[in-house]
């Protein structure tokens, strides 16, 4: 089982891999990604932890998600909600999962079309 530590030089050592993927091609790559994550032992894809990444960034910077507690795990592509929010707010945070898509060096990285939503309802 990896330990949080761990998973956190994992997720530095995907993400530099990641950045410095192609370096000596004429396009450049660029992340913006700035969040802690739980990594589950589980994930080892690095398009699932990217995806996971993408997500939990994008629900902490929504004005309606953000204060709320609601974890993200994707495992081969399947987007798991988990935590506690108001109704509205679920229902925002399962949007914004959906609508996730990242591309990286021309491959489209996205959630599978159903999202797992456990979010308990307040």
């Amino acid at each position: 089982m990896m330990t949080l530590k761990k998973a956190g030089v994992t997720v530095l050592v995907i993400l530099h891999a990641a950045a410095f993927a192609g370096c000596n091609s004429s396009r450049k790559t660029t992340l913006g990604l700035d969040v802690n994550v739980y990594l589950h032992p589980s994930s080892s894809d690095p398009a699932d932890v990217l995806l996971q990444t993408a997500i939990t960034k994008r629900l902490n910077e929504s004005n309606i998600t953000r204060l709320s507690l609601i974890h993200v795990r994707v495992e081969e592509r399947t987007v798991i909600l988990t935590g506690s929010a108001k109704a509205d707010v679920k229902r925002e945070a399962e949007k914004l999962a959906r609508g996730t898509t990242l591309t990286l060096n021309g491959e489209t990285i996205q959630p599978r079309d159903q999202i797992d939503n456990r979010i308990e309802t307040q």
